[in-house]
C-alpha cells in the first residue's frame, strides 16, 4: 500500500468513526494515526509494557500467545505482534476495531487477530489460554461483581503473566463483598465515550491493598508493582494528589519451599489490611 493509499483510507476511516483517540501509531516515514508531532501517553507506556513481557518471559516473544483486552485502536498488542507474539485483541466497540485492523494490514501482520466482544464474556473455553494478557486502562472501568468475575477470568486464561495498568482508590469508602471475602475501594460514575464503560454507569475502584488480595485470591502467586520504565503522567497524578494509577504485574509461579525454616508451612497467606471509613 502506498502512501497516498494509506493516508486516503486513513482519511475514510476518520469520516466514518472519527479521529483516533488515544493510540499515535507510525505507519509509514511520515505517516502516524494522530500527528508526528504529538504524544498522547500511550507511547511511552507501551515501552513500559514491552520491557516487563521481556523481562518476565525472555527476549524471543515469538514464543507467546498475548491477549490485549479492550484494545482500544491496537496499539499495545500490534507492538508485540510485531515483535513476533501471537496476539488476540478483545475490543468492545467496532470503531476501535476497524482503526486497529487498519493499522495491521498497514503494517502487514498476520500474526494478530482482532475480535469484537465485551472483556466480560472472557473465558478459557471461549479464548483459550495465553503466555501474557493485558489489561490496560479497563479493569477501573467494570463495576462490582463484574470487576471481581473478570479478574478471576484472566486468572484462568492466563498461563504466566497478567499486566494490569489500573486506577486503585485512595480511600476505602465502600466495602464489596464476593465469595467470602470483603473489598475495599469506592465508586465511580462512568461515561461512555471511546474510552468508557459499555452497560454499566458506575465502577468500583479497589484500594491497592484490596487489589493485591484480590490479585492474589483469584489464583496469582505474586505481584509486583512497576516503576521504571517512568509514565511521566502517573507521576505527575501522584504528587497533585489525584486518584492513583500504576502498572501491576501479576504471576503465575507457586512458591518454591523454604530451606532455611518451616516455620511458616502451615501459616496461612497474610492478607492486606484497609482502613476503611
Amino acid at each position: 500500500m502506498t502512501d497516498d493509499a494509506i493516508a486516503q483510507r486513513q482519511q475514510q476511516l476518520i469520516q466514518e468513526y472519527g479521529p483516533w483517540t488515544n493510540h499515535n501509531l507510525r505507519l509509514g516515514d511520515k505517516l502516524y494515526t494522530m500527528s508526528a508531532n504529538r504524544c498522547s501517553g500511550a507511547e511511552v507506556k507501551v515501552r513500559r509494557v514491552l520491557q516487563a513481557v521481556r523481562d518476565f518471559c525472555g527476549e524471543d516473544l515469538s514464543r507467546l500467545r498475548v491477549l490485549d483486552l479492550a484494545c482500544l485502536e491496537g496499539l499495545y498488542g500490534l507492538e508485540l505482534a510485531l515483535h513476533g507474539a501471537t496476539v488476540v485483541g478483545l475490543e468492545g466497540r467496532e470503531s476501535n476495531l476497524a482503526k486497529a485492523r487498519f493499522s495491521q494490514e498497514v503494517l502487514q501482520l498476520d500474526n494478530i487477530e482482532f475480535v469484537c466482544d465485551d472483556v466480560r464474556n472472557l473465558s478459557r473455553e471461549a479464548y483459550g489460554s495465553f503466555d501474557v494478557v493485558l489489561c490496560i486502562g479497563i479493569f477501573y472501568h467494570l463495576n462490582a461483581p463484574d470487576v471481581f468475575e473478570f479478574a478471576q477470568q484472566i486468572a484462568n486464561v492466563s498461563s504466566r503473566l497478567a499486566l494490569f495498568d489500573t486506577h486503585v482508590s485512595s480511600t476505602a469508602e465502600q466495602a464489596y463483598e464476593y465469595q467470602g471475602n470483603t473489598y475495599w475501594g469506592r465508586s465511580y460514575a462512568e461515561d461512555h465515550t471511546a474510552w468508557g464503560s459499555i452497560g454499566n454507569e458506575e465502577s468500583a475502584w479497589l484500594t491497592r491493598p484490596s487489589f493485591y488480595n484480590l490479585l492474589a485470591d483469584v489464583g496469582f502467586d505474586s505481584v509486583y508493582e512497576c516503576h521504571q520504565p517512568m509514565v511521566p503522567k502517573y507521576e505527575q497524578m501522584r504528587r497533585e494528589g489525584q486518584a492513583d494509577r500504576s502498572t501491576f504485574l501479576a504471576l503465575h509461579n507457586p512458591p518454591h519451599p523454604l530451606k532455611t525454616t518451616d516455620l511458616l508451612r502451615n501459616q496461612p497467606r497474610d492478607r492486606y489490611g484497609d482502613d476503611s471509613q
